[in-house]
């Protein structure tokens, strides 16, 4: 008689008592003939005997896969946060001893004069102090040097300087970092709290708060311009940092006088153009004999920017009347330009207000 290998219907199949195995059907030689069960029928009565058990295994089996599959999301999660940690914590450290050193400008500043008065009461509105004190404004018009005579006294500092240097670019919807840094904040906001964080660490470190000097607020934009100022004021109030603003004069000391913010203002600077005495002696130092130094002054004054260019040209042989023949034409394209030449729109306020000029020297704003 043949044997086959069959499936033994008089046994019952037995699952393990394990739910992580599926359940088996015990196997058996019998010289028995085939009874006509099939096969499929007895695995699927095994089934439905079994329900229990072949749910634990599912439910088991899903547990295990979504666990494997979430594992590398949540790992590389922490990984994320424990890198930005670290990132910040390095950029950080790298800006306040960015703060402790001081700003490093790309050029260095030369062919400057003295000004010893005027260095002075600088020095005072940017050295870092033990007490809070309100923001300051330091204010001139363009070319009389206020940008020079900041990076002087900034590189005359004594390390640990606490000074963090800021130029405003020639755009409308963006600023230079606070700070001289390889990372670039996205917003102002997070430029304020960057600098926030560093500077009361300084403080607590060394007993002083340090100073923020933001150059050519004039380029500010009127929105930029009024956060600028709010986070003076409040930067003023809790002792964090002392803010300097440096702008030519115009628009901003009028919008910042229109601002509650204005309250906390400890000083309004002004830096103007140097003296006679100081434009001859600047000229001297350029190699410029007394006469040539006299007709440069009564040509240009003592505004300093058009005295270092004059300088540079005569060093360069132009003669004195060719300089005064292109200053006289850019003036009067100016004046064209603006209304203010003969026959002009604004002619006869013009003319009111160069002549006030002339004879005085100088025009108050409310005058203007």
């Amino acid at each position: 008689m043949a044997f086959r290998l069959v499936a033994n219907p008089a046994i019952r199949a037995r699952p393990f008592p394990s739910p992580r195995h599926l359940p088996r059907l015990q196997l058996c030689i019998s010289s028995r003939p085939y009874s006509g069960l099939k096969y499929d029928e007895v695995w699927k009565n095994e089934i439905w005997k079994n329900w229990k058990g072949w749910t634990r295994a599912a439910a088991a089996g899903g547990l295990a896969f979504v666990g494997y599959i979430t594992r590398d999301l949540w790992i590389t999660d922490r990984y994320r946060e424990y890198q930005r940690h670290s990132h910040q914590s390095d950029r950080d450290s790298a800006i306040y001893e960015t703060l402790k050193r001081g700003p490093l400008f790309p050029e260095l500043v030369q062919d400057t004069l003295p000004r010893d008065a005027l260095a002075s009461e600088s020095r005072e509105l940017i050295t870092p102090e033990k007490e809070p004190q309100g923001y300051s404004l330091v204010i001139g018009e363009h070319g009389t040097g206020k940008t020079s005579l900041i990076q002087l006294i900034v590189n005359s500092l004594k390390k640990p300087k606490g000074v963090v240097y800021m130029s405003i670019p020639n755009t409308d919807d963006s600023v230079d970092p606070v700070l001289d840094s390889r990372d670039t904040a996205t917003t102002i906001f997070e430029v304020f709290d960057v600098f926030s964080h560093v500077a009361l660490r300084y403080r607590n470190a060394h007993q002083t708060i340090p100073v923020l000097v933001v150059d050519n607020t004039n380029k500010l934009p009127t929105l930029l311009l009024a956060q600028f100022q709010d986070f003076a004021k409040e930067a003023s109030d809790s002792g964090i940092a002392i803010v300097i603003f440096v702008s030519s004069e115009g628009r901003i000391p009028r919008q910042m006088r229109e601002r509650s913010a204005w309250s906390r203002v400890q000083r309004v600077f002004e830096i103007g153009d140097v003296s006679k005495d100081e434009a001859l002696q600047y000229l001297r130092l350029h190699g410029i004999d007394d006469k040539t130094a006299a007709q440069i002054y009564e040509l240009v004054g003592g505004c300093m920017i058009l005295l270092k260019s004059t300088a540079r040209n005569i060093q360069k042989r132009v003669r004195i009347d060719d300089l005064r023949h292109a200053l006289f034409n850019e003036t009067n394209d100016r004046l064209r330009v603006t209304g203010m030449l003969p026959g002009g729109e604004f002619h006869k306020q013009g003319k009111a207000i160069i002549s006030k000029l002339l004879k005085e020297n100088v025009i108050s704003n409310y005058t203007y």
